[in-house]
């Protein structure tokens, strides 16, 4: 018998993370739709804003931990708390200081854009010695074969809720953001970036299309 699902797993890491928060913080965190899936090729995570309609006045993230960027259950749980960062910091943040200071709060220090090399010491100790008194998922693991010869590739890509943010290394020392950056007439208004120049996308909250800015 199975003692341990990932999707349990996933969801008792951001219980432990969010428990170091404020209350108001601590809600948006139990707002959001966290699951763990197949998710985008090659990504260990990934966070939609503003994608999930549960009975709150506004939209709430949906964050994806995705099977086919694990590596084990340590990194599993650096991603579910990485993703949670987004969440508390915004998109707007991508993985600037807000962000980082978001992670710092969650329990997860050190943490980068993308190539992280997860381990304990990178987690608070509080957060360290929950994370390792949960049981190991153990009802089996995706098969990295899968896309043999279908055209698949399991290349690990950023994260993406945005890179190269100025100062940063994603791209280069303080090359910025080449994302363009997008609003809906919410106040204050729902923001987004994106890599086009051309965004036909409407607000489910106030009806307006984003506009660039």
């Amino acid at each position: 018998m199975h003692k341990q699902t990932h999707e349990a797993y996933v969801h008792a890491v951001a219980k432990i993370a969010s428990q170091r928060l404020d209350q108001a913080e601590r809600e948006r965190c139990e707002a959001i739709k966290l699951v763990y899936g197949a998710g985008p090729n090659g990504t260990r995570g990934v966070t939609y804003f503003n994608s999930w309609k549960n009975g709150h006045p506004t939209s709430n993230p949906f964050v994806e931990i995705c099977a086919f960027g694990q590596e084990n259950h340590i990194q599993l749980a650096g991603t579910t708390i990485h993703e949670l960062g987004h969440v508390l910091a915004g998109w707007q943040a991508a993985h600037g200081g807000d962000w980082k200071d978001a992670c710092e709060r969650l329990g997860l220090r050190r943490c980068k854009a993308a190539g992280t090399l997860y381990s304990m010491a990178m987690f608070a100790p509080d957060i360290r010695f929950a994370i390792a008194a949960l049981p190991v998922p153990d009802e089996g693991a995706p098969c990295r074969t899968l896309g043999t010869g279908l055209g698949f590739n399991f290349t690990l890509k950023p994260c993406g809720a945005g890179i190269g943010t100025k100062g940063g290394k994603s791209r280069g020392v303080g090359s910025g953001s080449r994302l363009r950056l997008w609003e809906c007439g919410c106040e204050p208004p729902v923001k987004v970036r994106i890599g086009r120049s051309v965004f036909n996308a409407q607000c489910l909250d106030c009806n307006n299309p984003f506009h660039c800015v």
